[in-house]
């Protein structure tokens, strides 16, 4: 009988150690798409000169496509208005990140949110 519960203590603790480098690996992917994102609308907004509302909309939808709520995704702008050309234009893309962790082996505490930022300069012509 201790053989057994013992043998069932060990599994899980295996099966965390297994687990663990999955996780991290999912974890990496998500941010990295979030910075993507960061990236695929700063290089958008440089032609119109801001971020526009549908350029929100279609990073929020593909920020959502890949299990990022989307209550959660905040994207912000140094400006609302239309930037002339050689101007700077700064893009923040922020969500929650999501918990995959079953347990923190490290003593420091997890972000709680991804995070983007990208700087581009406005090739806006009136």
């Amino acid at each position: 009988m201790k053989e057994t519960v013992l043998r069932a203590l060990f599994m899980w603790l295996v099966l965390f150690i297994i687990l663990q480098p999955i996780f991290t690996y999912i974890d990496y992917l998500l941010d990295l798409q979030v910075k993507a994102n960061t990236s695929y609308i700063t290089q958008k907004a440089a032609t119109e000169g801001r971020v526009t509302d549908s350029m929100r909309s279609e990073v929020i939808a593909n920020l959502a496509a890949v299990g990022i709520p989307e209550a959660s995704i905040s994207i912000t702008s140094s400006t609302a208005s239309v930037q002339q050309r050689k101007q700077r234009i700064d893009v923040y893309v922020t969500a929650s990140r999501v918990n995959l962790f079953p347990y923190n082996f490290s003593g420091a505490s997890q972000p709680t949110r991804y995070y983007g930022h990208g700087s581009i300069m406005s090739e806006y012509l009136d």
